[in-house]
């Protein structure tokens, strides 16, 4: 029996006898931590044999699938695109030795060693830095910086031609609930979820007067459904503010007209754009610019709880317009937060203001947890202290 399966058959007699009741909450912490640290080993071997089997041919003699990555789906339980992405990480993994030893010792997921593997194939100076930001900053910041390596290390122009030729809207129904993505380029997408926007703002205001509480994708989906019928009907949509488009942009990148490596262009919240239309939005005159190398907004200062535009400008640059806890994605609806008591201290700077979601802002101000400044520009949130003994 081969070392593998005599582990298997040890975690499999595990499973069955576990009863998480009988451990302490501090040793099933502990013990997730454990766990997790597992399955990342435990995905790092399938894929390095699913990829010998791949290479070989050997799937084919024990299944009728028509593809190796639907021979991978079927076994692991997974999607064709996952299983594609999971022997494409593989591949890519001989020239990375460093990701491939991370990956075997599990200090690396599978999802993770994706994104550097994608960003290193095309700039392989750039594995040391991803590795670090996978390892300190979080699978949001990881694939933040995966797309902005993408961008500077491609050709703009041919990227953003096969963003458009790619675009698309695919549907596919499980049950009674149809779902659904789209993909495009980036600028346009922006304008897509820009329309949203107000009949979204519409939905949430109107739930919380019914006091209803959903999710944002939730009124998200409200407001498309609102604006199909209104394109539908001929109806007169809301008035929506004066076009603003805001990109941060790197002053050299500007100048260049390309993204030069080290900085950025890109719609906060949205993603990575070409320099190129940055600057064609700018000739409109409907550009909130944020450069780089431009003035430095940590000396503006107010000493009333409102935030003047241009520090808000700025602090939605800094975090991307997503919500500062290290482990969420959110980009909608996010509050303002002083990390300095306003009644206390009266100031709002920023270095002490951060965007956070609605939960996490629930989370700091109503039940006492205590934000942690990871040094990144992330946040973490600590929980107020309370019995661990059960």
């Amino acid at each position: 029996m081969n070392v593998l399966e005599r582990i298997n058959q040890e975690l499999c007699d595990y499973a069955a006898a576990l009863d998480p009741d009988t451990y302490s909450g501090a040793d099933a912490a502990r013990l997730t931590e454990v766990a997790a640290r597992g399955k990342r080993i435990y995905e790092t071997i399938e894929v390095l044999f699913a990829k010998r089997a791949a290479d070989t041919g050997a799937w084919t003699r024990t299944s009728h699938a028509t593809s190796a990555e639907q021979w991978l789906a079927g076994i692991a339980g997974t999607s064709e695109h996952a299983a594609r992405e999971a022997l494409t990480t593989a591949d890519r993994l001989d020239d990375l030795p460093a990701t491939a030893e991370m990956l075997r010792a599990g200090d690396l997921s599978l999802a993770q060693a994706s994104q550097v593997t994608a960003a290193a194939s095309v700039a392989p100076e750039s594995e040391g830095h991803l590795l670090h930001v996978a390892e300190h900053r979080g699978f949001r910041m990881l694939r933040a910086e995966k797309e902005r390596v993408v961008a500077w290390a491609s050709d703009e122009a041919k990227g953003r031609e096969q963003a458009r030729r790619e675009r698309h809207v695919r549907t596919w129904t499980r049950g009674f609930a149809t779902h659904g993505s789209f993909s495009g380029p980036t600028e346009q997408v922006a304008e897509i979820l820009a329309a949203f926007e107000p009949l979204e703002r519409d939905a949430f205001d109107a739930a919380r007067r019914a006091d209803q509480h959903e999710s944002h994708d939730a009124y998200r989906f409200d407001a498309l459904v609102t604006l199909t019928r209104g394109a539908r009907t001929g109806a007169a949509a809301p008035t929506p503010a004066p076009p603003v488009g805001r990109v941060h942009v790197g002053l050299q990148s500007l100048l260049a007209g390309r993204t030069v490596r080290g900085e950025v262009c890109e719609i906060p919240g949205v993603g990575p754009v070409p320099v190129a239309h940055a600057r064609e939005v700018l000739s409109h005159g409907l550009l909130e610019l944020v450069i780089s190398d431009g003035v430095d907004v940590q000396t503006v200062v107010s000493t009333t709880r409102h935030v003047p535009k241009a520090l808000t400008i700025a602090i939605d640059a800094r975090d991307g317009g997503r919500c500062k806890s290290r482990t969420c994605d959110h980009t909608r609806a996010i509050e303002r937060h002083h990390t300095l008591g306003f009644a206390e201290h009266r100031t709002t700077t920023y270095q002490i203001l951060g965007g956070v979601c609605p939960d996490h802002h629930d989370l700091i101000t109503h039940r006492g947890y205590e934000v942690i400044d990871n040094g990144d520009g992330t946040w973490s949130l600590r929980a107020p202290p309370h019995n661990d003994a059960a």
